[in-house]
């Protein structure tokens, strides 16, 4: 911008000025050369603010833009997350829904596994000891409830246990009362159908059948050869090949 009026300007207002009194002429014309500078000023003060106004509106709006995009971008996440909540809900619920006969079941398969329990011959029992203790039970805590999996899990490895010791013979030992106190007894369990036991002499001898709470013992001491042959077979130490032997059987 220029600070001084063009020079045909200038004459003009010094021709307007003749009449005058040459030092009041003057002394105007200061004036409006100040006026002239001042103004000149004030408008190179304010294209400078308004050039700064300019960068700061621009900055301002292109925050904003980020804003609004992050906004935008949060409010999607917000929404994704919430379908993603609300599927997981309904998945949740789903699970809750098919577990829910496996449930039942399990209930029904480990109520008969614990009444069965004492039923048991003892080596059995001791073998399912580790998956009983995972079953679900009147007496076990709610804190401390096995899962569902965990549950199912014990459940089936109950059933392998029995039926693997169903399909065996399995040979244990214990002390049986006579009648001058007891004495060690040798057992050989047929799986769970029958189990022949005697003692070393083979003068206490018989077989067991299961009961209604445990197994009964029927004495048949005649059959204590028979039964410490079978028994040789078993621990592989009979000094003959292998033979038919007859054992004693009562149905209970």
């Amino acid at each position: 911008m220029k600070n001084f009026l063009p020079l045909s300007l200038l004459t003009l207002l010094f021709a307007s000025f003749s009449w005058a009194n040459p030092t009041d002429a003057r002394k105007n014309f200061k004036q409006w050369i100040a006026s002239e500078r001042l103004i000149s000023k004030e408008l190179s003060d304010w294209e400078i603010q308004k050039a700064a106004i300019g960068d700061l509106i621009e900055l301002l709006e292109e925050e904003e833009k980020s804003i609004n995009e992050n906004l935008d971008a949060l409010e999607n996440e917000n929404s994704a997350g919430e379908e993603e909540r609300i599927r997981l809900s309904d998945q949740n619920e789903d699970l809750k829904a098919a577990i829910l006969p496996v449930s039942e079941t399990l209930q029904s398969l480990e109520k008969d596994i614990l009444e069965l329990l004492p039923r048991f011959p003892k080596p059995l029992q001791d073998d399912l000891q580790g998956f009983v203790a995972r079953l679900s039970s009147s007496n076990i805590k709610e804190a401390i409830m096995p899962s569902v999996s965990q549950r199912l899990q014990a459940v089936v490895g109950a059933l392998a246990k029995i039926d693997k010791f169903n399909s065996s013979i399995a040979l244990d030992e214990k002390l049986m009362k006579v009648e001058d106190g007891e004495i060690k007894v040798s057992i050989l369990h047929f799986g769970l159908g029958i189990a022949y036991f005697s003692d070393e002499s083979g003068k206490k001898a018989g077989y067991m059948l299961p009961g209604d709470k445990e197994w009964v013992e029927f004495d048949v001491a005649e059959a204590g050869p028979a039964i410490l042959e079978s028994i040789s077979f078993y621990n592989r130490t009979a000094q003959k090949q292998a033979t038919f032997i007859n054992l004693p059987f009562q149905s209970n």
